[in-house]
């Protein structure tokens, strides 16, 4: 059953594929996260710039999780997704979330904004560190999601913990644990803040952040596991209700995918789109205000620029 479900899956990102030409018959995939995360706004606020500043027509499509279409992208059947830097270093070498399975064909088109990520708990626990899950209910597994479940073991390996210590609840997604959270039945789950799916818990129960790396050794033993990250420093503000106090998270770049054989042309198209028109990237979605345009080239060891993307971001010289 399993298999007929990822071909479906598969079949379905597939009719979307623009078939790498500009004159598609068909929009444009880009493979993200389910709808109510942070990770599908970006895709279709991307999606919406590109399809009004370009001849590209291009959709996000919300699956289950990276593990389904990243090797759908690597495939050549759909054209774009979005992730992380470290993400696609796991892909691309096949470790990390992708251990054993290289998708080789993954290339990287641009940087689009830094992303947190840490754990969340009911404001009114008394949890306030990494130590206090010991033993207590919380999400693991991550069926679908299993780069969630690798970026909760780096942060539990900081401090010299594993899923092992807690009292673990399998869970296929951070949606499902986030269920779970609002009702009570696990004391956290690891989400992004100011995604939507922090707004809807919010809605059913008050929470808050923890911090996740406390420390110089545990932010380079994070750093060794997931390359690329840092510490990241979220402050309280007004949009952020969900953020009590100064907390450190896992931070990142959230990047736009794309895979070696996408049309140069295209992948050119796309990057100039978005390089050209931050403000219409912040009207799609609010968290676009710390989009950089000349930061779109950052490079990672390990993750390769398409040519497309390489070869504008040297026309206008943020890339030597």
């Amino acid at each position: 059953m399993k298999s007929l479900k990822v071909g479906a899956v598969a079949a379905c990102l597939a009719m979307f594929s623009g078939a790498g030409a500009l004159a598609q018959s068909g929009p444009v995939a880009v493979g993200t996260l389910p709808q109510g995360s942070l990770g599908y706004a970006i895709a279709a606020g991307v999606s919406q710039v590109v399809s009004e500043n370009t001849d590209v027509s291009m959709r996000a499509v919300g699956q289950g999780g990276s593990s389904v279409f990243i090797p759908a992208l690597n495939r050549g059947e759909i054209d774009f997704s979005t992730s992380n830097t470290f993400e696609a270093v796991f892909a691309t070498q096949g470790t990390g979330n992708f251990e054993g399975n290289a998708n080789p064909n993954v290339r990287v088109a641009a940087l689009l904004q830094p992303f947190e990520v840490g754990i969340m708990v009911a404001a009114d626990s008394d949890i306030t560190s990494l130590e206090d899950l010991r033993g207590q209910p919380f999400p693991v597994g991550y069926t679908r999601q299993r780069l969630v479940g690798v970026m909760q073991d780096a942060v539990f390996d900081a401090v010299g913990m594993s899923s092992d210590d807690l009292d673990g609840v399998p869970v296929p997604n951070f949606v499902e644990g986030a269920k779970l959270l609002a009702q009570g039945s696990v004391v956290g789950v690891m989400l992004a803040p100011g995604s939507g799916v922090v707004r809807q818990t919010m809605a059913q129960t008050p929470v808050r952040f923890i911090s996740v790396i406390e420390g110089e050794d545990a932010a380079a033993a994070v750093a060794q596991s997931l390359p690329g990250s840092y510490v990241g420093r979220v402050e309280p503000v007004e949009r952020l209700p969900e953020i009590t106090e100064p907390v450190d998270l896992i931070g990142y770049q959230y990047a736009l995918l794309t895979h070696a054989e996408a049309d140069e042309e295209v992948v050119y198209s796309v990057v100039k789109a978005l390089y050209e028109n931050k403000e219409s990237l912040i009207e799609s979605h609010g968290s676009f205000r710390r989009f950089d345009p000349d930061a779109m080239a950052f490079q990672v060891e390990g993750a390769s620029l398409h040519p497309g993307a390489e070869r504008f971001y040297r026309e206008v010289g943020i890339l030597e």
